[in-house]
């Protein structure tokens, strides 16, 4: 499973969510990726899946949720996802 958490310098609950996502990493077995929107990587992405918001996450390709869910609320997500 490829997890890829898209954030910015500028937003000021994206440091939660990279610890959040940075927790639940450490638990699920995933390829776990932080990408800044205002690098290269990260315009692509929200210019292909049309994301308006960060945090925002993507799961295989897919946008899965966007904004800081609790640590249960992720291990959920990543339930389903697998």
């Amino acid at each position: 499973m490829k997890v890829q958490l898209l954030v910015s310098k500028w937003c000021p609950t994206c440091p939660q969510a990279e610890q959040i996502w940075g927790e639940a990493a450490g638990r699920v077995p995933m390829e776990y990726e932080v990408l800044d929107v205002g690098e290269r990587d990260g315009r692509e992405l929200v210019s292909k899946l049309r994301i308006k918001t960060v945090p925002a996450v993507i799961i295989d390709g897919t946008l899965r949720t966007v904004g800081v869910q609790p640590l249960g609320e992720v291990l959920k997500l990543l339930g389903a996802a697998a």
